[in-house]
C-alpha cells in the first residue's frame, strides 16, 4: 500500500496547474503565429539628419568655390586672339583737336586718332582709323571714313560720270559752329548715291551743298555739287586686309547707319567746325 500510493502520488498535477491547462484549452490565441514583441529601433532625432545633410552641402560649395577660383582658363588659340585684338568699332570718338590749312584758308575740328593729310595743291584729306562699316547689301566691312577737301580747282567729279547722282534721304540743314567773317551761317549736309550703284539705301558720300538741299529721291547734278567751294565730302573705303593697310576702294554703306548717332553725330560735328576765310 505505502508503494502504490508512493506512484500514485508521482502522477498528480498539483492543483494551480490544473488550472492553468484548463485555461488554455479555452484560449481562441493562434500560438502557431505567436512571434515575440520586438523591441523598436532607435531613431535619431529630425533635427540631426538635417544638420548632416547641411554640413555635406556646405562642404561640397567650400570645395566646389576652390576649384573655381584656382582653375586656370584655358589658353586661347593664337588665331582667336589674333581676332580679338583686331576687332573694332563703327562708333567714332568725340574727342577733337583743331587743323588750320594755309592753303585752303579754312580750319577745323577733327576726331583725335584720325589723320590729316595735307597736300598743298588745294586738297587735303582727313581719315579714320579702321573701323566696322555696314555695306549696302547689310554685310560688315573693315573700313575706313574719308573727309575730303578740295578747292573748285583740284575737285574731282568723276563719281558723277555715269549720270546725276540722288539723294538717299533728305538733306539735313545745320549751322556752323564758329563761321567765318564771310562765311554762310549755315548749310545744307546732303547724302549722295552715285548712279553707278544699284543697290536700294546705298549711301556713297555725304556733301556740303550749300543753300541747296534735297528731298530723299532727288536727283542732285554734278553742276550742284560744283556750285559749292571748297568741295567738302565725306565717302567709306574698303579696307584690303584686317589690319587696314594697302590700298582701299570705294565703299557704298547703308544709309541706316547715319542714324546710330556714334557713327554720324561726330563726322556731323567735324562738318559743322568748318570755318573757311
Amino acid at each position: 500500500m505505502a508503494t502504490a500510493d508512493k506512484h500514485s502520488g508521482a502522477n498528480q498535477v498539483p492543483e494551480h496547474e490544473a488550472d492553468d491547462y484548463e485555461a488554455a484549452s479555452h484560449s481562441t490565441a493562434d500560438y502557431a503565429k505567436f512571434m515575440p514583441e520586438l523591441r523598436p529601433k532607435k531613431k535619431w532625432p529630425r533635427v540631426v539628419g538635417w544638420t548632416l545633410l547641411g554640413i555635406v552641402i556646405l562642404a561640397a560649395l567650400g570645395a566646389g568655390g576652390y576649384w573655381l577660383a584656382n582653375r586656370k582658363p584655358a589658353p586661347k588659340p593664337a588665331q582667336s586672339q589674333q581676332n580679338a585684338n583686331s576687332q573694332t568699332s563703327n562708333k567714332i570718338t568725340t574727342t577733337t583737336k583743331p587743323y588750320t590749312s594755309n592753303d585752303l584758308n579754312l580750319s577745323f575740328n577733327y576726331p583725335e586718332n584720325w589723320t590729316v593729310a595735307d597736300t598743298g595743291n588745294g586738297k587735303l584729306t582727313v581719315t579714320s582709323p579702321a573701323m566696322q562699316l555696314t555695306d549696302a547689301s547689310g554685310q560688315t566691312q573693315t573700313g575706313k571714313v574719308v573727309m575730303t577737301i578740295q578747292n573748285e580747282n583740284s575737285a574731282d567729279f568723276s563719281a558723277f560720270k555715269a549720270g546725276n547722282a540722288v539723294a538717299v534721304m533728305t538733306s539735313e540743314k545745320v549751322a556752323y559752329t564758329n563761321p567765318a567773317s564771310d562765311q554762310r551761317a549755315d548749310t545744307y549736309i546732303s547724302f549722295l548715291q552715285y548712279a553707278a550703284t544699284t543697290t536700294n539705301g546705298a549711301l556713297d558720300g555725304v556733301y556740303i551743298t550749300g543753300n541747296a538741299g534735297y528731298q530723299k529721291g532727288q536727283a542732285i547734278p554734278e553742276v550742284d555739287i560744283a556750285k559749292v567751294d571748297p568741295v567738302v565730302t565725306v565717302t567709306f573705303a574698303k579696307c584690303a586686309n584686317a589690319s587696314c593697310t594697302g590700298n582701299a576702294t570705294p565703299l557704298s554703306v547703308s544709309s541706316e547707319m547715319w542714324s546710330n548717332s556714334g557713327f554720324s553725330a561726330p563726322i556731323e560735328t567735324m562738318l559743322k567746325s568748318l570755318a573757311i576765310q
